[in-house]
């Protein structure tokens, strides 16, 4: 009995790992490729840095009301 199940084992883990490679490699196939060494002019750059920015300082105001509200709930004052 053992001994057939120690091949029958192995050969679901050998067959799990060409699965998981086989996803792996469709996944890189559909991921566009682009350019990292794309060069932007002062404007475009300056547009991108500010908008960033932007939707970083956004994203403090959301998380600043967030915990107003919680540490209304949690702290009852000195």
């Amino acid at each position: 009995m053992q001994a057939l199940t120690i091949p029958a084992v192995l050969g679901l883990l050998m067959l799990s790992q060409a699965a998981a490679a086989q996803e792996s490699s469709a996944a890189k196939s559909r991921v566009p490729e682009t350019s990292a060494a794309q060069t932007y002019t002062a404007e475009e750059s300056a547009a991108l840095s500010r908008a960033a920015r932007e939707k970083t300082e956004a994203q403090e105001r959301v998380r600043d009301r967030r915990m107003k509200s919680i540490a209304k709930g949690i702290c009852t004052g000195c």
